[in-house]
């Protein structure tokens, strides 16, 4: 968002919780509503945002004016289209097929704007309020898709038997043999290892062989890779020198899993 041009930086900026963002500008503002619809909450047009936009941007006409029409009961929709109106970010053109967008995932089911919600969420790497979203979804109307995008979502967590989970379900709810791959490689990461074993029964003749060479192949590259090797140099180096290597390594993959969320 530092790229986008923008006429003039807030005093401070607005948090937009949604996104998990501090923006400093209209532009930033509009950006952010426009490129992820499916996000915007019912009430976003508020008070604090009214206030933000007369404060923090000295932009005390506009903010007035949308608190005006925000008290006076104005819809939710126009609320919004004014907001990106006054921003100057996109043309009336862009506007007009938002506004058209807008309309048309505000027709769709709870659950298809919860799994919309989702993949926005899932597409900014935020697989935890992805993983929330399309649960959200499911409870509302179960299919195979979104037990996908739930599973995909414990992946990149790396919460692997709650994926394992998902794709055992997926299996055994369409024989996808997706599901079936995925499913063998997770079991591979939880206990009790054998725990999904009758579900490999039904599978066709050669797929398990297949995706056992897959892994031990893996395996063997992941023994001469360079992070093996690091952890090699770091055990030989003795017992002290190993606990703090791998206190750093479990530190910096913690940090990572938290930007997921």
């Amino acid at each position: 968002m530092a790229l986008l041009l923008c006429h003039k930086e807030a005093k401070y900026p607005y948090y937009y919780e949604s996104l998990d963002l501090s923006l400093y500008s209209m532009e930033e503002l509009a950006y952010a509503v426009g490129q992820y619809l499916p996000l915007v909450p019912k009430d976003f047009v508020s008070p604090p945002l009214c206030r933000w936009i007369m404060d923090g941007l000295e932009r005390k006409e506009v903010g007035e004016k949308l608190l005006q029409l925000y008290e006076m009961g104005e819809k939710e929709e126009r609320l919004l289209f004014r907001l990106l109106r006054e921003s100057g970010y996109y043309t009336e053109k862009e506007i007009e097929e938002l506004s058209l967008e807008w309309r048309r995932i505000h027709t769709l089911s709870d659950a298809e704007q919860r799994e919309k919600r989702g993949d926005c969420f899932f597409s900014l790497r935020k697989y935890k309020k992805a993983a929330d979203a399309y649960q959200d979804a499911i409870h509302f109307e179960e299919n195979g898709r979104r037990i996908r995008k739930l599973g995909e979502c414990y992946i990149h967590t790396k919460e692997f038997p709650r994926a394992a989970e998902s794709f055992r379900k997926l299996y055994e709810k369409n024989h996808d043999k997706m599901a079936a791959r995925r499913l063998y490689f997770l079991a591979k990461m939880c206990f009790p290892k054998d725990k999904y074993k009758e579900s490999f029964h039904t599978l066709e003749e050669g797929w398990t062989e297949e995706w056992e060479k897959e892994w031990q192949d893996t395996l063997l590259r992941m023994r001469t890779s360079p992070e093996n090797r690091e952890i090699e140099e770091a055990y030989r180096k003795g017992k002290e020198a190993f606990l703090s290597f791998a206190k750093d390594k479990i530190a910096s993959w913690k940090e990572e899993i938290r930007g997921r969320v």
